[in-house]
């Protein structure tokens, strides 16, 4: 009987051996491709200002947002940004394939960019006076790098007992 592949040819073969995390690799990028899913359908089941107001927190709404002369400009870039999210998603879920080696450099890039990303809500918050964080993306953050830090650190070696000669 032919033996069926899990992946398509041009995927790489996957390390199927097991990592020395407290859960695989594999599974923080599928919690990555799960929670980047989820928070970025409210911008698609809502439209980009409805999606704004909740970043913010309600504090600008919708309608404040999609009015005026930068609305249009606004709108281009929370369309840019939900694309980005979309291609985030589809990393996470095309890295599944590839080596732990080449996950593991995604994954670091994925913290890197939110490293990048989460000191502009001190220096140049869309809420105007603040420094807080969206709730959404301390949620999202906190399961992410959860999920990372659970794939990428050591679990303490188990001592095996020493074996009793008769």
């Amino acid at each position: 009987r032919p033996r069926r592949h899990l992946f398509p040819p041009h995927f790489p073969t996957p390390n199927l051996a097991v990592m020395p995390g407290y859960i695989s690799i594999k599974r923080s990028l599928q919690v990555n491709m799960v929670a980047s899913a989820l928070f970025t359908l409210p911008f698609f089941a809502l439209g980009p200002f409805e999606f704004a107001s909740l970043l913010v927190d309600g504090s600008v709404s919708a309608a404040q947002m999609g009015s005026g002369p930068a609305a249009p400009f606004l709108k281009h870039l929370l369309w840019v940004d939900a694309i980005k999210n979309c291609l985030i998603t589809y990393w996470c879920y095309i890295a599944q394939g590839w080596t732990a080696k080449v996950q593991k450099q995604v994954i670091v890039g994925f913290v890197a960019m939110w490293a990048s990303v989460l000191p502009l809500f001190k220096f140049a918050n869309p809420v105007a006076g603040s420094n807080a964080l969206p709730p959404p993306v301390i949620a999202y953050c906190a399961v992410t790098w959860t999920a990372y830090a659970l794939a990428l650190v050591e679990k303490p070696k188990k001592k095996r007992a020493a074996s009793k000669k008769k």
